[in-house]
């Protein structure tokens, strides 16, 4: 067999295989579990931990730059006697931004979120902020959330959300 003819198509196969990697994903799902730790004030009112989840989609706006939005549930259990868990279900917006290779992700969101068992329930604002890595389908990731209370001794209360999932482009 000819070698030029083995290395042009070598050659050929490289760049068409290199080119389609880097085709441009408009839309992603994903969907998440949670282990959240609360922090600061919301820790000190006597809750310990709690677990949750999230689902969303992401849609591209300029080059590694996508518009998302989830919806979630949180459940954050109490380690005082006399107080009940507390249970979030935020709807939030936000932008999440590819860096490096489109491995690794910020991102920053706000919405809403309906709170329950708190004595104050209702809708509240909640906002968050984080990092994460995308390594195939896989995401791994922390953020830092926080909802508005408003209860005595907790104006916001706010946690460390370590994240595991899946996304995948559409």
């Amino acid at each position: 067999m000819n070698m030029r003819l083995v290395i042009m198509f070598l050659l050929t196969g490289t760049l068409f295989f290199c080119n389609t990697g880097k085709a441009q994903r408009l839309v992603f799902v994903f969907a998440n579990g949670m282990y959240n730790t609360p922090a600061g004030d919301f820790k000190s009112a006597g809750y310990n931990y709690g677990f949750g989840g999230e689902a969303g989609a992401g849609i591209g706006l300029l080059g590694s730059t996508f518009l998302t939005g989830s919806v979630g549930y949180n459940s954050f259990n109490s380690k005082a006697s006399g107080v009940k868990n507390l249970k979030a279900t935020p709807i939030k917006f936000g932008l999440r931004q590819y860096l490096f290779a489109r491995m690794l992700f910020v991102k920053a969101d706000a919405g809403v979120a309906a709170v329950s068992n708190t004595g104050d329930d209702g809708s509240k604002f909640t906002l968050g902020a984080g990092a994460g890595v995308k390594l195939a389908g896989l995401n791994l990731g922390i953020d830092y959330n926080t909802i508005r209370l408003n209860q005595p001794g907790v104006n916001w209360a706010g946690w460390f959300a370590f994240k595991a999932g899946f996304s995948f482009g559409l």
